[in-house]
Formats: structure tokens, sequence, C-alpha cells
């Protein structure tokens, strides 16, 4: 297995006093080269009779739906996704109603030893379609980053996915995941096994290596990030946004926030950015724009279109 250079992003920090070094970092990052590593088993395969060998996550935390995961880990969602945040992961959007997920994307590996020598395979191999039995093909996966919720344990809003333990999932359904699986068929459920045959025996050690994908953005592109305040909720100013920016071509999203504002992020040609941006300024009927804050930023080529969130 190659070396990584990391930091840590959550470990056990020990005082100067104590004298005892810092614990081995569970979770690493390698910013150069723009990978999060982390440690898993590889969970056993069966469990149940009912699922027919269906599972629906690539990766669980502990606690989590370990009899329907090809990887199981001690690291728990927040560890995970502060790493990912440094790798310039932001909030995306999970998959639902048949919308594929949105963020940054990521390929995974596994790592692991086999007769004492070194393997790395792409993560996807090791999932197969149940109709064909064939394994999936290396792709991209989509960083949504999970979404907030209220925890009954702690009485907290916390990570949905600190709270169901899923990781990586594989299928639309489960939004909760830090991290989704973006292909079409996963708008379906149980069409996914464990590919057994290439899978090493339950309870192997593995490293998972979650590499950053740069997405080929083309020249001429523009990104905004855009805060509109005023009378500009209730009005049809998320509708009037997106069918806006879908006539021109833009991708990203538009939502309203709990303050009264509306937030968007917009990219695509510069042209098309700068007259949605115009629209935007003046807003629907019975809307009234006071103030619009405009930020560039750098463009991603992360969104496959433009939609509207909702918290």
């Amino acid at each position: 297995m190659r070396t990584v250079t990391s930091w840590v992003i959550a470990a056990c920090l020990v005082c100067a006093s104590c004298g005892a070094a810092p614990a081995e970092p569970r979770v690493k990052v390698d910013e150069k080269a723009g990978t999060v590593s982390l440690p898993a088993t590889v969970a056993d395969q069966g469990q149940y009779d009912v699922l027919k060998g269906a599972i629906e996550y690539l990766l669980v935390a502990k606690g989590g739906k370990t009899y329907e995961t090809v990887f199981v880990t001690d690291c728990t969602a927040g560890e995970v996704l502060d790493a990912l945040k440094k790798l310039g992961a932001k909030e995306g959007e999970p998959a639902g109603d048949g919308r594929p997920p949105t963020g940054m994307p990521v390929r995974i590996f596994a790592e692991y030893t086999s007769d004492g020598k070194p393997v790395r395979r792409a993560a996807d191999e090791f999932v197969a379609l149940i109709r064909t039995g064939e394994p999936l093909k290396p792709a991209l996966w989509t960083v949504t980053g999970s979404r907030e919720t209220f925890d009954p344990a702690t009485e907290k809003r916390t990570l949905e996915a600190a709270v169901t333990g899923s990781l990586i999932g594989l299928h639309y359904t489960d939004r909760s995941p830090l991290i989704q699986n973006p292909r079409a068929e996963a708008k379906d459920e149980n069409i996914y096994a464990a590919n057994v045959k290439v899978l090493p025996t339950a309870g192997t050690v593995v490293r998972l290596v979650i590499e950053r994908s740069a997405v080929e953005v083309p020249a001429g592109t523009r990104r905004v990030h855009v805060f509109l305040t005023g009378r500009v909720q209730g009005v049809g100013f998320r509708n009037f946004t997106e069918g806006h920016a879908r006539r021109l071509g833009l991708t990203g999203w538009v939502m309203n926030l709990r303050d009264g504002r509306v937030e968007a992020v917009v990219e695509g040609p510069t042209a098309g950015v700068a007259e949605l941006l115009e629209k935007i300024k003046r807003g629907p009927r019975y809307a009234r724009v006071d103030k619009m804050d405009v930020k560039d930023e750098k463009p991603t080529g992360e969104f496959e279109t433009f939609s509207v969130r909702y918290d």
C-alpha cells in the first residue's frame, strides 16, 4: 500500500503535561494528493436470509446497518465529513424523487494485503448487480455531506449520518449518507449485492481511500454565490429563479433561508449568469429585492441541472 503523508482530522490529542505521544490518526488527509483515507473491515455477508444478499451501503459506521454493507468502520460521520471538507467538499444535495445527488465528485478505492502483497482496487468492484452478477465499473461517487436532523438521544441537531451510521450509500432512498451513488439505476432498491467473488473474507482490515476527482470546467464558466434580501419569500422567487436558470442553460440551486432571505449558487456561461443576476435583481411580480450580495467563486462543474432546495 502506498504511504500517505497526512495530518489529524479527529484524533485523541494528548496534552504535553502527560508526556504521551498522540494517538495514530484514524481519518487521514493528504491535501496535495486530494485524498481522505480511513480504516475499515469487510462486513460479514448474508447475515439475514430475508435480504437474499441485497445490500444498501458501501460503508457504514458501527451501529449502522452492518448487515447491509460491504465495509464497516469505527470512524464517525463527523470525522469523515471534517476530512472531506479539507478537500474542499461543500454542502451538496442528497438524491430525491428520482433526482441524482449533487456535490463534489470522488472516486473510492480499497487498499489491503492479500497473500502478503498490497492490493488496491476500485471499491465499485466489490459491488455487483444482482440481475446480471456483473461488478460495477469504477465511476464517480458524490459527496452530499448528509443533512441535519434532530437527535432524540442528545436532544440536539446533528448530522443525519451520525444518527443512522450510513456513510456511503448505494441507493437514492436513504438520503442520510455523506456520500451517495449517483448512477441512474440507484433509483431502484434491492439491485445490488456484495461481489463475493473478489471481496476479501469478513473481518479483513482495509483502508478506504476517497479521492477527489477533478471535473473539467469549460472556459468562460462563471460561478456566483448570491444572497437576496427583501420581500423574496412567498412570492414565487425560487420557481422564478429556477425557470430562468434552466432556460439559460445554467446549473446550481436556490433555496429559502430561515431568516427570510433567498440563497442561490449559479454556475454556467458568463453571459448567462450575468443575465440571470439581472432578472433576479428585479425578481418576480410582487417581489421586492432590497439587497443582493454576489460573491464570485471558483467554478466546480459539480451540478448537472438547476434545482430548488428545501431546508
